[in-house]
């Protein structure tokens, strides 16, 4: 079977996300273990082939099938897995050895009943009628506790059911007895009962466990809360009892900033907040994969939250008494302050809800002034509280969604009489310009690099997509709306967030270079290393206009390394683009000189060194592709210093591909040479003697046909072919077999008669004489051959000898021309046809002494 079609991945839920656990391949087999033989479904990583997931198939686990191609389901009730699979059939493959391995291990589980290391057997699952909950009696506390914790221990059935947590939440609420153990809890407070008050503690904890809505609703009533709170006190694991419920009656107040004249809502926010109370400090803290062991209060609180956001956004005068009273510039400051704070709660308390839910938050609290508010209280430098609670709020909504950001930062805001100042974007760099808390800086410079960052639909995002799922296109609207807002950026924000570099590299060294300098110029350096990769024309015209790769290679020289290693990271993003007007301006410029002058003043193995090395290492391993010019540029400038560097072996490889690169571009050079040098040669030297006349052949065989040479070069390597296409009529067609002197009617090389035969009938081809090699050169029978071989007029560029070789051809030809001035026209008829490129010719050798 085909490994594909069981490719999938694993999710494992966490809260109301899905965390991506890698990618593999899922095979169900059969191992034997202590329980007899068991089926295992593993998934191991298609990148190491380790085991990512080993899961064994239990009868009692319901395996969902949602969708064309998930696989869901949940483990002891802890944690829930799902397992994306590439095709439809995977997953049917692997659901078919499931249900296989339940069906057969049911049998086998009633014979676990009388084993001792069995966890479950079926009996036990199946038996609802033996459990009993204990009368509610100070004497069976300790009974009610092992009665609880014995029910959580077990597991669900195949329909993911648990009819003993049902069961037992049933018993609960019929008999009232979360009302009669609180009163237990009373007695043994007043009576000072230590041991029943641990036994309280563990039936609490054990109600909250069985994960039942109905019994979690019961405990935090307004009638037990805080009942439960006080028996949450009494952990036997803890040395010293912690006072939580004089912290929620003395401590705890909520301060209605805006009053809530809802009494409903008002008792839900209270409700909400004591039950995040007994779930982040009182419970106990989950250990790994056991995210929904509390799920039934997770869940109650999140629809208690997504409740009151419902009810406050549609409450009109709330709304608008909250940001009348925020852009009020009578409030005071701790007013102001609470307000702010308010604001940023009603913020995270949309994070339970739905993307759509929660984008339309957003969306009715923006008519209300809400990212006019943020712009002012970013402003507002007495109020840090305030301020750092905008802050928090603006990078919450641009994480979420950074189209909101978006449309507010081309849409002026009040903050400023200037009308370039009002703009929020403007707002968001100065802000983290003048900002002295690193915090603040630290948040802002994370809003800008979400904002200028690229869409999601707009990114590459084939590795991201599952096998087989196309690729959707971009909104043309949204792809407008970035469109338009970049053009605002740069033409309106750019200068604002370059001036403090600009200011600092104006000379050869940094004007100042202490440590808040360097903080900010890091994160300058950070947002412009998101321009290069995601912005294309704006930021490379505006890299080349402005000079800005010399500005920044100023910083290498900071003392702090964090500063130099940000320069570095921006030079290697900018070759990383691979974009050939960069790359110019670069080499022109001989940028890369104080990045090498760098790697050789500063020691080995430190990052700064690491990082110039893998700067160098990239176009090493590009020098074949997009990176030759700057290869070669490196190669003339540096080689100098780099042969110097021998502890990696990036240089050496770099400008041995270097000389290989040089070596193919003069062959080619070499070779289109070739063809423009050969058609001009040819012209004088097959036409002519190597003394300059024109033989009897030649001169006859122009009289007979004219014949027009190409003055184009479309020969590119080094070796032309005598078979390459010539004209324009599509590649030449085989040679036709050639005629002999008898055949053709030639005789012994009389041209006279051939001529006059041509003026007689000039339809009729030229007819091939036998290669002489007295009286006349090769090249220009060559011609004839393949003039003839093609049928055209023209012909390609034969191989240009060196001027050794010419002489050697005329030291030849000299001497078979005395040969056969001896033999008489026997010469001619056993002339043997002459072969370019055969082992030993002058062309073949050329070559070769080229290239070594």
């Amino acid at each position: 079977m085909d490994d594909t079609r069981r490719r999938a991945k694993l999710y494992v839920q966490n809260d109301a996300s899905w965390d991506d656990h890698g990618t593999g391949i899922v095979s169900a087999s059969y191992v034997d273990s202590r329980r007899g033989r068991e089926m295992v479904l593993v998934l191991r990583s298609e990148e190491d082939a380790s085991i990512i997931l080993e899961s064994t198939v239990q009868p009692d686990i319901t395996y969902h099938e949602r969708q064309d191609c998930l696989l869901l389901w949940s483990e002891e009730d802890k944690y829930t897995l799902a397992l994306s699979f590439q095709t439809k059939e995977g997953r049917q493959d692997i659901v078919e050895k499931i249900n296989e391995a339940q069906q057969s291990s049911m049998s086998y589980l009633v014979g676990l009943q009388d084993d001792e290391d069995a966890d479950v057997s079926l009996q036990s699952i199946q038996d609802m009628s033996s459990i009993d909950l204990p009368a509610c009696e100070l004497s069976k506390l300790e009974e009610i506790a092992d009665t609880m914790t014995n029910v959580i221990s077990m597991p669900c059935l195949q329909d993911g059911r648990r009819p003993s947590a049902d069961k037992l939440a049933l018993m609960i609420e019929d008999a009232s007895y979360v009302t009669q153990l609180m009163e237990l809890f009373h007695v043994c407070e007043d009576l000072e009962n230590v041991e029943g008050l641990y036994h309280l503690y563990d039936i609490v904890k054990s109600m909250f466990l069985l994960n039942q809505s109905s019994i979690v609703q019961l405990l935090l009533g307004e009638e037990h809360i805080f009942d439960v709170v006080g028996c949450l006190e009494w952990d036997r694991r803890q040395s010293e009892r912690t006072p939580h419920r004089t912290f929620l009656t003395d401590h705890a107040e909520m301060r209605e900033v805006i009053p809530i004249k809802d009494p409903v809502l008002r008792t839900r926010v209270q409700t909400v907040y004591r039950a995040q109370y007994i779930q982040d400090i009182l419970m106990p803290m989950p250990l790994v994969f056991e995210e929904n062991m509390l799920s039934a209060l997770h869940a109650i609180i999140m629809f208690a939250k997504s409740d009151i956001i419902n009810s406050l956004q549609n409450d009109e005068s709330f709304l608008t008494e909250l940001f009348q009273c925020l852009q009020d510039e009578n409030t005071g400051l701790e007013r102001a302050t609470d307000l702010m704070l308010f604001l940023k709660e009603f913020d995270q308390f949309t994070d339970p809800m739905t993307a759509e839910d929660r984008l339309g938050v957003y969306r009715t609290l923006i008519p209300y002034g809400f990212f006019n508010v943020l712009s002012l209280y970013l402003t507002m430098d007495e109020c840090g509280e305030a301020q750092k609670a905008a802050v928090s709020i603006l990078r919450h909504v641009s994480e979420f969604s950074p189209a909101l950001v978006r449309e507010a930062c081309l849409e002026p805001t009040p903050s400023s009489n200037d009308e370039e100042d009002q703009l929020l974007l403007n707002v968001i760099i100065d802000r983290m310009v003048e900002d002295c808390d690193g915090d603040i800086s630290g948040c802002l410079a994370v809003v800008l690099k979400v904002v200028l960052g690229l869409p999601p639909s707009m990114q590459n995002r084939d590795e991201a997509l599952e096998p087989g799922m196309p690729l959707k296109e971009p909104n043309p609207a949204m792809v407008a709306a970035y469109n338009e807002f970049l053009a605002m950026f740069y033409r309106h924000s750019m200068h604002h967030l370059m001036a403090p570099l600009l200011a600092s590299t104006s000379g050869k060294r940094m004007s100042r270079d202490d440590s808040r300098a360097a903080g900010l110029l890091r994160l300058i350096m950070d947002v412009l290393c998101v321009c290069v990769s995601a912005h294309t024309y704006h930021i490379r015209n505006h890299i080349i206009s402005r000079d800005l790769l010399r500005r920044v290679l100023v910083l290498t020289q900071s003392v702090h390394k964090h500063l130099a290693l940000s320069s570095i990271r921006f030079v290697r993003q900018v070759l990383g683009q691979k974009d050939d007007a960069l790359n110019n301006y670069i080499i022109r410029n001989d940028h890369l000189r104080p990045i090498v002058e760098l790697l050789e003043t500063n020691r080995a193995y430190n990052l700064i060194n690491s990082a110039c090395i893998e700067l160098f290492e990239f176009v090493c391993t590009e020098v074949m592709k997009d990176m030759k010019e700057m290869a070669l540029y490196i190669a003339e400038h540096f080689k100098s210093t780099l042969e110097k560097i021998t502890y990696v072996t990036t240089f050496n490889r770099l400008l041995l591909r270097t000389e290989q690169e040089k070596d193919r571009q003069a062959l080619m050079q070499d070779g289109a040479g070739n063809s423009t040098s050969e058609s001009s040669s040819s012209n004088v030297v097959s036409r002519y003697g190597r003394d300059g006349s024109m033989d009897e052949a030649e001169e006859t065989w122009f009289d007979d046909e004219e014949v027009t040479f190409p003055t184009d070069n479309r020969h590119e390597s080094s070796a032309p072919s005598f078979f390459d296409p010539v004209g324009n009529d599509g590649p030449a067609s085989p040679s036709p077999p050639v005629s002999s002197p008898t055949e053709s009617g030639g005789g012994d090389g009389d041209d006279s008669d051939n001529s006059s035969s041509s003026n007689s009938k000039p339809t009729s081809p030229p007819q091939l004489k036998p290669l002489r090699r007295n009286g006349g050169d090769d090249d220009d029978q060559l011609a004839d051959v393949f003039k003839i071989a093609t049928g055209k007029r023209s012909f390609a560029a034969l191989v240009d000898y060196d001027d050794e070789d010419e002489d050697e051809d005329a030291e030849g030809a000299s001497d078979d021309g005395e040969n056969d001035n001896s033999n008489g026209k026997q010469a001619d008829s056993e002339s043997t046809p002459i072969r370019p490129f055969a082992d030993g010719s002058p062309a073949k050798r050329r070559k070769l002494d080229s290239v070594s």
